[in-house]
């Protein structure tokens, strides 16, 4: 059987089906003389690649020996008692490495969490509260829904606090929050969603953690699994695991902004464009919760969204129609009495800043007219008069007395109208002369909010400072164009740390930028805004040659070198409606010296920057990383796009060819970071993928490179083979193999001093051997995919 002595060796999976890590080799500026030292030290690491295949390290996972995580006294049920505390303990520290801690109410993300203003929303919050403590006949589910701006996250949130403070027979009522948040990559999707859950309810109910321990060792995987799976592992089967279930309190789970989960996976860093993919993993999440009050949980289920056409459909059929309890927030309450009291404590507030009477202003109740009961409008107002360099009452008087000459068509209005109307004010009350640079500024933040921008450090002056270099405008001038936006954008005085992947005080602001029906003028397009930057992050790219490699650069080219695959990945398909456009681009790269960018992208990989993410990944992982600028193109049999084509495709093939040969063959030490050889070995593992599918790939310089490396190339040479031998569980696998035989006979031929090394990559396969000839190849291949094939069944 292939592999037989390397199945019980480090980085395979042992009998108990525990998974061992394999030694990584450095490539580093180390000396061979340290690879010892250097591999026991690795073997304590946790491959994040095989994460998901395999499971988690043990000594990372099981056995940690401190931790500052708090213990958790709970009531006893039963015949359980408060000895579980060092279960508690390590349970909730291997479910908090996989919990989304942003998306609890009382996260450092969410500081200060929305509420209510004091004395407002009093009825629908009165009317929740009163259906959880109400245990007599009624729906485990309640569903609380209202367009945009009626806060409905400010409402969860108060729901959240005032429970708290009450005095009941039992303590922590909410067993668990989950705040989506569409612009926040762990919050947008609901890969961590029941983790999130699992990880909280054992905090309130620490008798759950005996039975999440049994989940997690039973199955070390259950993290990455699917999301059905997650939900019996390690919530179903740890209730059901407690004597007493019945006599249990009930526990309230909020989970608001549905609507805001739009991506499927934890992978999707960008935001989805099209409705049908959000519908989908909308609706797995509601079935998700359905799920759990099937199994007869002590548990109730507070869901706040909006109205979305998919979700009230479902809520309102069968299954969920018996036990879903609908309240529409739009319904319940006086929404103008409560704008009154907010608009009149703020300006209040403000006259007092002021020093000025609080009587003096006339336009007090136009305004709440005006605002039709929508607080979102009349916060935005508050926001925007409240200004340290204006004059508050002129602000006011200017906005109650504007008239929506230039609205849509009235026909076609919407409730928020008056709000939208607004925010073309805001925007027209900005210098006309710096219009062109704020909508400029406006479509950074709005391509950093979808994901496709990584910053070192977040905090959106720094951030914007950066993006004004890349786009070489004058140092400043980024914040300076927001500044008058500090009524929809968290700008200005106080918010100089902003994170600037959530500028955005209200959602309505930027689907208000991104329809030109509503925006006008004012509207931002995405298409121009993604060719810009990527075109000054190529112009920047021009400067790294094969003379700066290893040299330090500029925060700027850095930047670009980790930016520009991301945004040309998930803008290429809207550029190829644009010929001028997409050809400009192309050139761009036609006149890079891309194998020196590729090289500098490993040798300068920094992970703060990136955030995980892996600046080629995209190149890689797309079918042929050699077609990846032209894979949207449309070839319309003109002479000169097909010449382009043609010669971006060449120069992006002889450019990859080029930097991994260069990096094999290194005769002068390669000063890579771990993470970049992991990044590294694991693109070009994917690249070897299509040289293997061309004809002659066994003349083919990467794969000669592979069997002869230079004197500095050996370890990353290792690091490559142990990763084609990881991926035979894959597609591909007979080519993969027949790569890892020629490689093994080309080195045997070499006497390559790689197979003299204890842990070489080759010294556990009893069927790799020296065929005399290349047809024998063939016959190697019917019989590895026979036996993986066996070994599979």
């Amino acid at each position: 059987m292939l592999r037989t002595k390397r199945q019980l060796s480090q980085g395979t999976v042992d009998a108990d089906g525990r998974p061992l890590q394999r030694p990584r080799s450095s490539i580093t500026q180390e000396s061979t003389d340290q690879r010892a030292e250097h591999d026991e030290r690795n073997d304590e690491t946790h491959d994040r690649r095989t994460q998901g295949h395999s499971a988690v390290h043990q000594s990372t996972v099981y056995y940690q020996q401190s931790s500052n995580a708090p213990i958790f006294n709970g009531n006893n049920y039963g015949s359980i008692h408060n000895n579980v505390h060092n279960i508690t303990l390590n349970v909730l520290q291997i479910l908090c490495q996989h919990a989304a801690l942003g998306a609890m109410h009382e996260s450092e993300e969410r500081c200060p969490p929305p509420l209510c203003h004091p004395g407002t929303r009093d009825v629908v919050i009165r009317r929740v509260i009163g259906w959880y403590l109400n245990k007599d006949g009624r729906k485990e589910i309640m569903w609380v829904h209202a367009p945009l701006g009626y806060g409905k996250t400010a409402v969860a949130g108060t729901v959240k606090e005032r429970l708290d403070v009450m005095e009941l027979d039992f303590d922590n009522p909410i067993g668990a929050t989950f705040f989506f948040w569409r612009s926040s990559v762990e919050r947008n999707s609901p890969a961590r969603f029941i983790i999130t859950l699992a990880y909280q309810l054992a905090q309130p109910i620490p008798e759950l953690c005996p039975g999440l321990e049994v989940a997690i060792k039973s199955k070390p995987g259950i993290v990455k699994m699917a999301l059905e799976n997650q939900l019996m592992e390690l919530i179903v089967k740890p209730f059901k695991s407690l004597p007493n279930l019945d006599t249990m309190p009930n526990r309230l789970v909020i989970v608001d902004g549905i609507d805001e989960c739009i991506n499927s996976d934890r992978e999707s860093l960008v935001k989805k464009k099209y409705a049908e993919d959000q519908e989908v993993v909308q609706i797995r999440v509601l079935n998700l919760i359905h799920s759990l009050h099937s199994h007869h949980l002590p548990l109730s289920f507070l869901i706040l969204s909006r109205p979305e056409a998919w979700i009230k459909r479902l809520l309102e059929s069968p299954p969920f129609s018996d036990v879903v309890e609908p309240l529409d927030l739009y319904q319940v309450g006086d929404h103008m009495n409560d704008v009154k009291r907010f608009v009149r404590a703020e300006l209040s507030r403000i006259a007092k800043r002021l020093e000025i009477p609080d009587e003096e202003w006339p336009e007090e109740e136009a305004l709440v007219r005006k605002s039709e009961g929508h607080m979102v409008y009349v916060a935005t107002v508050i926001r925007h008069i409240d200004d340290e360099y204006g004059d508050p009452r002129q602000l006011l008087k200017g906005i109650v007395e504007s008239c929506p000459t230039n609205s849509p068509d009235m026909s076609h209005s919407t409730p928020f109208s008056c709000l939208y109307e607004l925010y073309r004010q805001i925007m027209r009350s900005c210098p006309e002369r710096n219009r062109s640079l704020m909508m400029e500024v406006l479509g950074d933040v709005m391509l950093t909010e979808e994901g496709v921008l990584f910053f070192r450090d977040s905090a959106h002056n720094t951030a914007l400072g950066l993006l004004d270099r890349l786009s070489r405008r004058p140092p400043g001038s980024g914040v300076k164009a927001l500044r008058p936006l500090h009524a929809v954008l968290h700008v200005g005085g106080g918010n100089e740390n902003s994170d600037i992947h959530e500028l955005f005080i209200h959602s309505s602001f930027r689907e208000f930028l991104e329809s030109l029906h509503l925006s006008f003028e004012f509207a931002v397009d995405a298409k121009e805004e993604s060719a810009r930057l990527v075109s000054a992050m190529l112009d920047r790219m021009m400067s790294i040659t094969t003379a700066t490699i290893g040299r330090e650069l500029e925060d700027v080219c850095v930047f670009a070198l980790h930016n520009w695959c991301i945004n040309w990945y998930y803008s290429k398909k809207t550029w190829s409606k644009f010929k001028t456009t997409y050809l400009h681009l192309l050139n761009k790269v036609i006149a890079l010296d891309l194998t020196a960018c590729i090289i500098q992208t490993y040798c300068g990989l920094d992970p703060k920057l990136c955030d995980g993410y892996e600046p080629l990944y995209n190149l890689f992982n797309s079918s042929e990383p050699s077609k990846f600028f032209v894979e949207s193109m449309k070839l319309d049999g003109c002479a000169d796009t097909l010449s382009i084509a043609h010669k971006v495709t060449s120069h992006a093939q002889s450019s990859l060819d080029n930097a991994f040969t260069s990096m094999l063959q290194a005769t002068t030490p390669l000063a890579l970071s771990s993470d970049a050889v992991e990044s590294l070995v694991w693109d070009c593992a994917l690249y070897l993928c299509e040289v293997t599918s061309r004809p002659n790939w066994r003349e083919h310089k990467v794969v000669r490179a592979l069997g002869t490396p230079g004197p500095n190339g050996i370890d990353l040479c290792m690091q490559i083979l142990y990763e084609l031998y990881d991926q035979l569980d894959r597609p591909n696998k007979a080519t993969k193999y027949n790569l890892l035989k020629h490689i093994y006979k080309v080195m045997v031929r070499e006497k390559n001093p790689i197979l003299e090394l204890e842990d070489n990559p080759f010294l556990g396969d009893d069927e790799i051997d020296e065929p005399e000839s290349e047809s024998d190849y063939e016959r190697d291949s019917e019989s590895l995919t026979s036996s993986i094939d066996s070994d599979e069944e």
